[in-house]
């Protein structure tokens, strides 16, 4: 494998398993993957730093990532777009789907997420 398919691999996994952690509320993922620096704009407007998202985690809502786009700008940076659809099993018909925008870094040999933008679809 070539840098560019190992790095698109990772890459798609780390999105992939972004929407279980949240749900199962992994603070050790996050820990791990979180950029010192990372951000986040919610849905609402509001922004989150790495350790404010981290706190706010909670269990309950189940969610299913659909990959729109993955791409590399050199090889140390990368964005990533997905919907991302939300539901409970109190109420699963009730489904949001959010537009996410993701950026990522790559530094200290691994992908680190500095920037996640969500916003309703």
């Amino acid at each position: 494998m070539n840098q560019t398919t190992t790095a698109l691999a990772e890459l798609l996994e780390i999105n992939q398993r972004l929407g279980d952690a949240e749900s199962a509320a992994d603070k050790g993922f996050f820990r791990s993957l979180l950029h010192e620096r990372f951000t986040m704009r919610r849905p609402g407007g509001a922004l989150s730093s790495r350790d404010e998202f981290v706190a706010g985690l909670t269990v309950g809502a189940h969610r299913r990532t659909t990959m729109l786009a993955l791409e590399l700008h050199g090889s140390h940076r990368a964005t990533a777009r997905c919907r991302v659809d939300k539901w409970t099993l109190a109420e699963p018909e009730a489904v949001q789907s959010f537009d996410n925008l993701r950026v990522f870094i790559h530094e200290g040999g691994r992908w680190q997420l500095l920037t996640w933008l969500a916003e309703p679809c």
